[in-house]
């Protein structure tokens, strides 16, 4: 079946079995009142794209082949994928928490999580009062609205976006803090400080004066040498950081994943599957998705309850998520990635046992029958009704080996705590060409807590008891790496 007949499907059953309840919301400025069209689902509000679009001023646009929506206001576009958490503004991937819907010919977006990510679109300040089902907008009082950071091939480009030219000095301070006073600038303090950063940069600061705002970044690395200069359409101020470490060329360079700073702050967990994609399904009834979703949720509360180290998920209910969104979630905010997994084996029930895979080319037939099972999913994304078999494919002609060292020690860690505390028959450490893990640029790892093919395995996968050792398991195995790690740098 193809991706795109599976989304009709989807479609299809969606609008057929959820009924919605719908009702009128409102967008208010300057005096002016804007009708916006809403449903509910369950306690959350959902309004519709196209009507919002026409209140802010936003040109709408719907891609049907990768079935997602577009809002474009001056040089920036907040693109839509139906079915997932995730939206993205320009090369900035927000979480808006609950997916987008398709209802009755709109697309409906949730307003609670929305209207904040809309904000970054428009030349507004916009606010969703939830009582009174109302957008509030106002002229912003800010003309200092966002920072970009982008990697280039021996340094780093950082933007500061503003709505006008305005004065400003740029220089450094004790070697690794780049700071840019702006005369007559205003900005929301809160909303730098929080700003999601590349691994290169430890900490952003913002200051409000009086007459003035102060953006101070600061490297992990020594800033040796930076150039800067204000650019129009859209106005902002580009200074270009020039890393020795590079190859010492112009900063025009081919643009490639950030650089790790050295320090292991922020690990992506993947939760296998979701959505469309149900993975394997025990003869129980017992749902890959949900199991892996169950453990990354533990696992994240842990590193949440620890502090020391920042974790985030690619999803946090059940949606479909393709490879790229989840390897372009760990280039863009870790240090670390875990893909948590399932395992099955059509041809002998008796296998049993957790495994934990890095990126390398296989060396045993059960090695390519797991990679070829959790690979399903991309050629789902690249062919159209061409089942896994019929491509034939055994290995990736082309793999990425730059973290292959560390991702085995961080398997190995991970393997030794999953074999000590789950009490089941550990496969070791394995290794397999996996898709997801070559397009990942950071230490990685793709972990098999059981077989669901398995009764008895599949038995333990369904209790919350065994889930929660999972958890342990792997929250011990990967503070055991990050702290020779960290040791290490």
């Amino acid at each position: 079946m193809s991706a795109f007949t599976r989304l009709i499907i989807t479609l299809f059953l969606t609008l057929a079995v959820c009924p919605s309840i719908f009702g009128q919301a409102v967008y208010k400025y300057k005096g002016s009142e804007y009708p916006i069209r809403q449903i509910s689902e369950g306690e959350l509000t959902y309004l519709s794209l196209m009507d919002l679009a026409r209140a802010s001023e936003c040109k709408l646009n719907w891609d049907p082949w990768f079935f997602e929506a577009q809002l474009t206001s001056g040089e920036s576009d907040l693109v839509v994928p139906m079915f997932s958490n995730y939206v993205r503004f320009d090369n900035q991937l927000l979480n808006i928490t609950y997916p987008a819907l398709y209802r009755h010919g709109d697309i409906y977006v949730p307003a609670i999580t929305f209207v904040e990510a809309l904000d970054n679109l428009v030349s507004k300040s916009l606010f969703w009062d939830e009582v009174e089902k109302t957008i509030w907008a106002e002229e912003s009082q800010y003309n200092i609205v966002d920072v970009n950071f982008e990697p280039k091939m021996n340094g780093y480009l950082i933007e500061i976006v503003t709505r006008e030219k305005l004065p400003y000095e740029a220089y450094v301070s004790e070697q690794k803090w780049i700071n840019v006073n702006i005369f007559g600038g205003k900005l929301d303090e809160r909303h730098f400080r929080t700003h999601p950063r590349p691994k290169a940069i430890k900490k952003v600061e913002a200051f409000q004066f009086e007459q003035s705002s102060q953006l101070a970044i600061k490297f992990y690395r020594t800033i040796s040498s930076f150039h800067h200069s204000f650019t129009t359409n859209p106005p902002r101020i580009q200074i270009a950081i020039v890393d020795t470490t590079f190859d010492p060329t112009v900063l025009e360079g081919i643009d490639v994943p950030h650089d790790r700073s050295g320090y292991i702050s922020t690990i992506v967990i993947d939760a296998g599957h979701g959505g469309d994609e149900t993975g394997a399904v025990g003869s129980q009834g017992c749902r890959e998705k949900d199991v892996t979703l169950s453990v990354a949720m533990k696992l994240k509360e842990l590193f949440d309850e620890d502090g020391t180290t920042s974790a985030m998920l690619t999803r946090y209910v059940d949606t479909t998520l393709t490879l790229q969104q989840r390897a372009d979630l760990a280039n863009t905010y870790g240090d670390l990635f875990l893909s948590i997994h399932t395992d099955f084996s059509d041809d002998n029930a008796k296998n049993s046992g957790s495994l934990t895979f890095f990126l390398a080319p296989a060396i045993d037939d059960d090695a390519r029958r797991t990679a070829m099972l959790e690979n399903r999913s991309i050629l789902l994304e690249r062919t159209s009704g061409a089942s896994a078999d019929s491509l034939d494919f055994v290995m990736i002609d082309f793999m990425q080996t730059e973290y292959q060292e560390e991702s085995k020690e961080l398997a190995s860690d991970i393997q030794n705590e999953l074999e000590d505390r789950l009490k089941i028959k550990s496969r070791g450490v394995d290794q397999a060409g996996f898709f997801l893990l070559n397009k990942v640029y950071l230490p990685s790892v793709l972990i098999e807590l059981a077989y669901l093919s398995n009764k008895r395995d599949e038995a333990l996968l369904k209790k919350e008891s065994f889930q929660q050792k999972a958890a342990d398991a792997i929250y011990y195995g990967v503070k055991k790496f990050i702290d020779k790690h960290n040791a290490r740098d």
